[in-house]
């Protein structure tokens, strides 16, 4: 039987995966066989990447890792494959000494404020762009060390700059979970990490698609969103038209819509959580319910007219502060949609961060509807929390 990387990935290449099938907002969604992502490619032997390379057309690799991170631990069997491997160095953190990759992951949520450090250095994300919209750049591999960070941020940012829905950027985000546990404890033994792991927060060995959610709420807050943070940058409209054109196509599928919505508020992440963690408990800052009741798992919320609307509730994790749930039934005509809610310290300060992302289906006058409930509520979520009501 003929073996395929298409998705799994030659031997020792952790975290791989295609970055294909994600959907848009205008009727799009992400090719197959154009961009992958990963962790260090250095333990995959030259015969397979051989192999990998040839099978998947594939053209450049695009190593995140720092200039001398990456000439010490090496590109493994790709070095030599037939495939361009450019170092576009993702840092700005100083490192615990002289010749460790190792950073400390400072701030109240370390890996969101770690993601926006990133955002400090514009080079790498024009650099980055500019290389994958180059005639003879795609398909492209791109990635770091353990294939979540970095990659992740350079990933996030260049799709949602190009529309794709956030649900699907964290769904991506927090694929081959598994693999982070495994590559954390891989670098214990690279000459780049070793022992200076230690001062790694426990985050740092998660992927959980809240935090690329706050990461992209932050990005919004601070730099209006990540098309305008790349325009800021010098990244021009017409590269990122480019880039939507060599990595979308057509999308048979229904056309999604999508809303994010984040406050800041003055009260702690706990005390906050308290609020927003309790399912039953909407009534008290979303304007238009009276009354809410559990039946198991499922939400039932009355509006003020007497209407009931049936959620029920998908994940909940008071560890993570954060739950998600589905529209069953109820007087908002919505064909799909999944929303998730999550409550997280400020990246780097006091106070904490409320963050309210949905993906639906509905026809455009009630998305906007939709909009709006969502922005009078953390309004008046605001109000609460900060003693105002």
């Amino acid at each position: 039987m003929t073996r395929t990387f298409q998705d799994a990935g030659p031997a020792g290449l952790l975290g791989f995966r295609p970055v294909a099938g994600l959907r848009t907002t205008d009727g799009r969604r992400m090719a197959g066989r154009t961009l992958f992502r990963s962790a260090t490619p250095q333990f995959v032997d030259q015969v397979d990447a051989r192999a990998f390379v040839e099978e998947l057309g594939l053209a450049s690799i695009v190593d995140l890792r720092l200039a001398d991170e990456a000439q010490r631990e090496g590109s493994g069997g790709f070095t030599g494959a037939g495939v361009q491997i450019v170092n576009i160095p993702f840092a700005v953190r100083p490192t615990v000494s002289t010749g460790s990759a190792v950073a400390p992951m400072p701030g109240s949520d370390p890996l969101v404020n770690t993601y926006l450090i990133y955002l400090t250095a514009e080079v790498p994300f024009r650099r980055l762009v500019g290389r994958l919209v180059e005639p003879d750049a795609l398909p492209a591999l791109v990635h770091c060390t353990v294939g979540k960070d970095r990659t992740g941020v350079a990933v996030a940012i260049m799709l949602d700059a190009i529309g794709i829905l956030r649900a699907d950027i964290a769904q991506d985000y927090a694929r081959r979970s598994g693999d982070v546990t495994t590559m954390m404890r891989r670098l214990r033994q690279m000459e780049s990490y070793g022992n200076a792991v230690d001062v790694y927060p426990p985050e740092a060995y998660t992927s959980d698609p809240a935090t690329i959610l706050r990461f992209l709420s932050w990005v919004d807050l601070e730099h209006g969103g990540a098309r305008e943070y790349l325009t800021r940058i010098g990244v021009t409209d017409a590269e990122l038209n480019d880039l939507a054109d060599h990595l979308l196509v057509p999308d048979e599928g229904e056309t999604m819509s999508q809303i994010n919505k984040a406050i800041t508020v003055a009260a702690s992440a706990e005390d906050a959580w308290r609020v927003v963690g309790d399912v039953a408990g909407v009534h008290r800052w979303v304007p238009a319910i009276s009354a809410t009741r559990m039946e198991g798992q499922v939400r039932v919320a009355t509006f003020d007219g007497g209407e009931e609307a049936r959620e029920r509730i998908l994940t909940h994790s008071d560890a993570e502060r954060t739950y998600s749930y589905t529209y069953l039934d109820g007087p908002i005509p919505l064909e799909e949609y999944e929303s998730r809610l999550s409550v997280a310290p400020h990246h780097d300060g006091d106070g904490a961060l409320i963050t309210w992302d949905a993906t639906l289906v509905a026809d455009p006058a009630v998305v906007r509807s939709v909009e709006e409930l969502y922005d009078a509520s953390l309004g008046e979520l605001r109000a609460l929390l900060d003693g105002r009501s």
